[in-house]
């Protein structure tokens, strides 16, 4: 494992230093010298082990079944709900909305567990926790059986997500982490990239149900090849008791935010039952803060928070997210309703999108590994804002997919891949190893979080297919989403630190 945690000079906050890293198979160690720079500083590429790049495929493609199966839900979102027609299409949502509030509400504490009980045993947990749940989310027979085997699934993600990075990071060297975590997260727009088409031929000659069956065969190999490769790496001083009462307010806290914005409509905005859900949401959530301060190891170390780094990137990460997962579910219902697309039509037309975050996402972290993390996260993010502009002020009935919704799908990939997976690294490089797993779990916990509300806003403003202002309605949901971006733009080009500071620790 990597040994090699302190970063203290005087000039640029690191020195140089030597990573051990063992190797599978026998007893040797593999030694790189690590001369790390300041963030704004470049660096020589530094050789990777071949078995750091094993456990990073391994834990890419645990990510990528995570990714597909989301994708795969929002494209089959109509027909799911064709399925249930008794049930209001808010309800519905929560089948998407539901499985983003138990990843974000589960993440803490599946980063604490990784941590403390050991980050490969606990991706191969939920590896195989998500091979059962996709099972039962398939033989579903209702909609709210279909929402808890979603909840369930979403369990097991908040177990997957933050080992299968953090059980690969101290594998790699210092100065190649940010390559290592673009490349982890590209995973996600190249399962994102054969979703939609994967998905779209299965719903043309089969049922949505077929998209969960498929995912748990492919849950099983992910298991079989990791028990098979995978070594453990233990974090250091990752111990003490897990705070079960935070999981619990925590837990709270997010659902009912969420809950009260999905059904706001329905009960109506000033009812009692949605003014009730938030401030239930904002207590829960008060006292979830104050029990992190008391706890002495808390799921999120808020005094991780102090650093300017780490706020700055999950503000950032936060506010823009609040688009950069809900938008996969507006592009097809857009697309569906207005242009008219079928499944297969769709599931093509989304594919250019992933496929542009893909590309980017592995440059930006190598121009963060050479120059730093400053300019892939601004471009990025100014990118990002074009982007969702254009959906919002050039897509309209009368638009072509090659002028007005190519252009902006495109636009949307380049900026999220060049800036996301880059504000993750540059936030997990800004505290100490023993929390990379928790800090990777509230970095994909505040994500999930705005997605889900990000979803449960756009189902609220777009509203049933048939109503009459159904254009103007897409395009307050694009409004939303622009403003929502262009804040995390704001939060990055205002708050991004001059000079990067080196971990404690």
């Amino acid at each position: 494992m990597g040994v090699c945690t302190k970063r203290h000079g005087p000039s640029d906050g690191r020195i140089p230093c030597i990573d051990l890293v063992h190797t599978t198979g026998d007893a040797s160690v593999w030694l790189v010298a690590n001369n790390t720079s300041s963030d704004e500083g470049t660096t020589e590429p530094v050789a990777i082990a071949p078995e750091a790049w094993k456990a990073l495929a391994i834990g890419a493609a645990g990510y990528v079944l995570v990714g597909f199966n989301s994708t795969a839900t929002n494209i089959a979102f109509d027909d799911i709900t064709a399925s249930f027609p008794a049930v209001a299409e808010t309800t519905t949502a929560f089948v998407s909305s539901g499985y983003l509030i138990g990843t974000a509400a589960f993440l803490p504490l599946g980063g604490r567990i990784a941590d403390r009980q050991g980050r490969v045993k606990m991706f191969q947990l939920g590896v195989m926790l998500f091979a059962v749940s996709s099972v039962l989310s398939a033989l579903a027979p209702n909609v709210w059986v279909l929402i808890a085997a979603r909840v369930l699934q979403a369990i097991a993600g908040a177990l997957v997500i933050p080992a299968s990075l953090s059980m690969v990071l101290p594998l790699f060297p210092a100065t190649r982490r940010s390559t290592a975590v673009a490349a982890w997260a590209a995973a996600g727009p190249l399962s994102a990239a054969v979703a939609p088409s994967a998905s779209a031929s299965i719903l043309q000659f089969s049922s949505w149900r077929w998209l969960y069956f498929l995912s748990a065969p492919v849950a099983l190999v992910v298991w079989l090849v990791g028990r098979r490769r995978l070594n453990e790496v233990a974090a250091p001083d990752a111990t003490g008791k897990l705070d079960i009462v935070g999981a619990i307010l925590g837990t709270a806290g997010i659902a009912l935010v969420v809950f009260g914005v999905g059904k706001g409509k329905d009960w109506g905005w000033t009812s009692a039952l949605t003014v009730g859900s938030f401030v239930v949401a904002a207590a829960a959530i008060m006292a979830f803060l104050a029990q992190s301060k008391r706890h002495p190891h808390p799921l999120i170390d808020l005094a991780l928070f102090r650093k300017r780094e780490v706020w700055m990137a999950n503000a950032a990460n936060t506010l823009i997210s609040v688009s950069s997962l809900a938008i996969w579910l507006v592009w097809p219902l857009y697309l569906k309703r207005i242009w008219g697309y079928s499944n297969l039509q769709i599931g093509l037309a989304l594919t250019a999108g992933p496929i542009a975050a893909a590309t980017m996402t592995l440059a930006g972290g190598r121009v963060a590994d050479r120059v730093g993390h400053k300019w892939p996260i601004h471009i990025g993010s100014l990118i990002m804002v074009f982007s969702v502009g254009w959906c919002w002020l050039v897509l309209d009935q009368d638009g072509s997919y090659v002028t007005s919704f190519l252009p902006g799908i495109l636009s949307f990939g380049f900026g999220w891949g060049f800036s996301s997976p880059t504000m993750n690294s540059y936030a997990l490089e800004s505290v100490p190893e023993s929390t990379w797993g928790s800090m990777n779990a509230a970095f994909n916990m505040l994500r999930n979080v705005a997605g889900a509300i990000g979803v449960a806003a756009a189902v609220a403003f777009v509203g049933s297919a048939d109503r009459p202002d159904i254009v103007a309605a897409f395009d307050r949901v694009f409004l939303f989403f622009f403003v929502s971006t262009a804040l995390g733009a704001v939060t990055i080009f205002a708050f991004y630190p001059r000079q990067q500071l080196a971990p404690d620790g």
